[in-house]
């Protein structure tokens, strides 16, 4: 039987670090992401006022219209922060799989078919010290910094309507890494 003694300044440390750490992979993670969640508010807040200013003014017309744009930026931080999640998941996920089976390429198509996909498995081969591994295998097939909508949604537009697409967006269950704290 061990026993080690730690302080609670020990604890507090690698607790913050573990911490730290998990929000900066969010962070990097997600980075388009949460952009989108600041473009959203900003709309929200700007469009938000206009509205306000027509309605003083009485224009039902513009109103309508800025009220219709600042609910739509009021919205946009909420999904965002769906996806954002989501793909913190896909990370986890795939930073395990990439620890446990090394760099596979059959491990990593499924994650590549969205931009914010793409971003989560790279964060996670960078941990890894696979990145250059995996930015050549997304060169190889065609990916490039420019390529932002989801391959399916282009090839079938008709699957934003989908149950499958929005639980794959939206609503990934939380995965719980095996090998790593963040």
């Amino acid at each position: 039987m061990i026993i080690t003694l730690t302080s609670d300044k020990e604890t507090s440390d690698t607790f913050l670090k573990v911490w730290t750490n998990r929000v900066i992979r969010y962070l990097k993670v997600g980075y388009l992401l949460h952009f989108m969640t600041l473009a959203g508010i900003a709309l929200a807040v700007v469009f938000f006022q206009l509205a306000q200013k027509a309605y003083s003014d009485q224009s039902l017309l513009m109103f309508l219209f800025y009220a219709y744009l600042a609910a739509y930026g009021a919205s946009l931080p909420f999904f965002s922060q769906l996806d954002a999640r989501s793909r913190y998941q896909n990370y986890k996920l795939m930073k395990d799989k990439l620890y446990e089976h090394g760099f596979n390429t059959r491990i990593i198509t499924p994650f590549t078919s969205s931009r914010c996909q793409r971003d989560a498995i790279k964060v996670a081969a960078n941990d890894l010290g696979l990145g250059n591994q995996m930015n050549a295998y997304l060169k190889q097939i065609g990916f490039r910094y420019y390529h932002v909508l989801p391959r399916l949604v282009l090839r079938n537009p008709g699957l934003l309507v989908s149950k499958i697409y929005w639980e794959k967006t939206l609503f990934v269950r939380t995965y719980t890494m095996k090998h790593f704290n963040y």
